[in-house]
């Protein structure tokens, strides 16, 4: 199996992709806009992107 970092990367990439999910389909009132998109998501979940502390959005592109 991979490496336990490994693991808690894409699950916290995956925790924020869910977040910025239920924001965009509830126009805000539920989740928590935080700027993540599937590019954000891949990337951070690979490794190639540090995942922001919970409640930060991602910095701009």
């Amino acid at each position: 199996m991979g490496d336990h970092k490994d693991d808690d990367k894409a699950k916290d990439a995956l925790k924020r992709d869910w977040e910025q999910t239920k924001s965009d389909v509830t126009g805000d009132r539920k989740g928590e806009d935080l700027d993540q998109d599937v590019d954000d998501t891949v990337r951070q979940a690979a490794g190639k992107e540090p995942v922001p502390p919970k409640n930060v959005p991602n910095p701009p592109d």
